[in-house]
């Protein structure tokens, strides 16, 4: 899995950060292609590709939460 954390993208702040979101995607779905932090949204490819919007306050756990839901619908 790659995971590409741009600058100002509002979920990883740290090396610390970026540590645990790999690890909880890994246990999720450890063959997950990539996921894409950007500033304004995040994109996972996964089986397909999906593209979410940020909400007020997005955190660790809702990233891992939108590659749950992929993972739960064969996406």
């Amino acid at each position: 899995m790659r995971i590409d954390a741009y600058i100002g993208n509002p979920i990883i702040a740290t090396q610390e950060q970026y540590y645990q979101l790999e690890e909880l995607l890994h246990e999720i779905d450890p063959d997950c292609r990539s996921v894409q932090l950007r500033t304004e949204r995040l994109i996972i490819e996964n089986i397909s590709r999906r593209t979410f919007h940020y909400p007020h306050n997005p955190s660790i756990e809702w990233v891992a939460g939108r590659l749950q839901y992929m993972v739960e619908n064969g996406l």
